[in-house]
């Protein structure tokens, strides 16, 4: 039987470049796409047959993919998903570890929600290649079995920039997380640009950090030593390494929101109740999971679903405003 692979070798191209391309994604030239076509017709390439009769076989359960990690945030969401599948008769299976994705190879679930990085795309698009339903929302993916429910960063990072070009400061630091992390990646540029947009003579200094309560700590301390006595903005694209540097900052004298007009993203619960509250954007994690949850078995049941985008909304609170 002719595989995906063995088109890959008489074209000359990638695996991943064929499943693009079989697929009708864009991130593929037509060229090439047309190129790769002509190749399956060749070989006589049908696909996998167990792949269009899975969901006849349907076990009424999905499964859900994140880091153990993630705390509150995994049970928000986690209250969404639960909550969307109970009203559609599906239980919820929380898959973990090394062998995580033993349940959507063997069938054990219908579909998967996707948020762990430590899952590659090049897993993903081997699971979607057999037929597989797949939810991420942890990173941007084209294919027929797989929707993408992500965050409005760029919105959110627009509302943020917006906020912080009208304070009366000269200096801005913008502090960043893991090159790694898709949320970073996406909220880096559309602040750079919307800074680029709406305040083109602004100098702003990148200081990269994590996204972690002590991830942004050698950035303030190299705020502290190029500070001039004058006010200054400081936008951490997450609120732990935000709230690392407000606990930071105040040790040394600095007064948070006058000296320092601090900013996170994700309006976390601490940023709520340190002294000043945090600037920062807010979203609902528990809507994420609804909305994802919904997708995915509308996606399970047919392909007629689409991508969507989760909300956000900025709150502006003490820390910028003094």
């Amino acid at each position: 039987m002719v595989s995906i692979r063995d088109i890959a070798k008489k074209a000359g191209v990638s695996v991943t470049s064929v499943s693009y391309a079989l697929n009708d994604n864009p991130k593929v030239s037509k060229k090439t796409t047309e190129h790769i076509k002509q190749v399956a017709r060749e070989l006589n390439y049908r696909p996998n047959a167990a792949a269009r009769t899975l969901k006849t076989r349907l076990t009424k359960k999905i499964g859900i993919f994140i880091r153990e990690d993630r705390g509150i945030f995994f049970g928000d969401i986690l209250s969404g998903v639960i909550e969307t599948c109970s009203k559609f008769g599906y239980d919820v299976v929380v898959c973990t570890g090394e062998k995580a994705l033993d349940s959507l190879d063997n069938g054990s679930v219908d579909g998967g929600l996707v948020m762990d990085n430590r899952i590659t795309s090049e897993e993903v698009m081997r699971l979607a290649d057999a037929g597989r339903k797949l939810v991420v929302l942890d990173r941007t993916f084209y294919h027929k079995h797989v929707r993408q429910v992500l965050l409005d960063n760029e919105n959110g990072m627009k509302q943020m920039i917006q906020h912080l070009v009208d304070l009366p400061t000269q200096t801005t630091y913008l502090v960043t997380g893991s090159n790694q992390n898709f949320d970073n990646q996406i909220r880096s540029k559309a602040a750079l640009a919307t800074f680029s947009d709406l305040a083109p003579n602004r100098e702003i200094s990148v200081l990269e950090g994590d996204f972690r309560l002590n991830g942004g700590l050698e950035a303030a301390k190299i705020i502290e030593r190029e500070w001039n006595g004058e006010p200054t903005t400081v936008l951490a694209l997450s609120d732990s390494p935000a709230i690392g540097m407000q606990e930071y900052f105040q040790k040394k004298g600095f007064v948070i929101g006058k000296d320092i007009l601090l900013a996170g993203f994700d309006n976390s619960l601490l940023s709520q109740y340190v002294t000043p509250p945090l600037t920062t954007v807010d979203y609902s994690t528990e809507l994420w999971g609804n909305i994802a949850a919904k997708v995915l078995l509308q996606l399970v049941q047919s392909d007629d679903t689409h991508d969507e985008l989760i909300p956000t909304s900025l709150k502006i609170r003490t820390s910028t405003t003094g």
